[in-house]
């Protein structure tokens, strides 16, 4: 009965508002096809934690302790923010977490744990998924994709752009200072989302 009560509902704001609803639909992108590569790597920065944390963007959770610290330019349409699953971004053999949403600038800032050597990694966006749900098998099977898509690590001199921009490794005592390093790169790269980063520099308790 309340089902039936929300539909009904669902189906008089249909149409009392046609308008707006064919705006709003009209508003969001179709998923890109996947694999779909990177279009750009704009920053890289290696990182150390003294502390680590659990990385909850795939699903075995490894502890992060160093990584990068990645800005990648991409197709907007990849990061629109969707109530369904996304197309998952990977970095080499691991999930990237992207820190922010990146639809109006275009600009993923991202963390990848553990080893990397970006000269030889493929950047991509794999098939729509919930990052937490992928694991090492499933990061083989969307590598493997990529490859039979073509798609290829950045050559060299780009990413040694991308390296002088970032700088030396970053050494911060846990996630929170990482975070707080993150929060500039977002004012920087993605503007349009300085609230979050407002909210990733606010003071900890503890």
């Amino acid at each position: 009965m309340k089902t039936m009560k929300l539909v009904a509902l669902a189906t008089l704001f249909a149409i009392a508002f046609p308008a707006t609803l064919r705006a709003e639909e009209s508003e969001v992108p179709a998923i890109p096809e996947t694999p779909a590569a990177v279009d750009e790597v704009v920053y890289v920065r290696p990182f150390t934690l003294e502390k680590g944390y659990k990385f909850e963007w795939r699903k075995e959770q490894p502890l992060v302790k160093a990584g990068y610290i990645l800005v990648l330019k991409v197709n907007p349409d990849l990061v629109y923010p969707r109530q369904i699953a996304e197309p998952v971004l990977y970095v080499g053999n691991q999930t990237a977490e992207r820190v922010n949403i990146g639809y109006k600038s275009g600009h993923v800032v991202a963390i990848v744990p553990g080893k990397l050597n970006p000269k030889k990694a493929l950047m991509w966006f794999g098939a729509p998924e919930l990052p937490e749900r992928c694991t090492a098998k499933t990061i083989q099977k969307e590598r493997e994709k990529a490859k039979q898509a073509e798609i290829k690590p950045f050559v060299d001199a780009k990413i040694a752009s991308a390296e002088k921009k970032g700088g030396k490794r970053l050494k911060v005592a846990d996630r929170y200072e990482l975070r707080r390093e993150i929060a500039g790169l977002i004012k920087e790269y993605a503007p349009d989302e300085s609230e979050l980063a407002d909210g990733l520099l606010v003071p900890r308790n503890d």
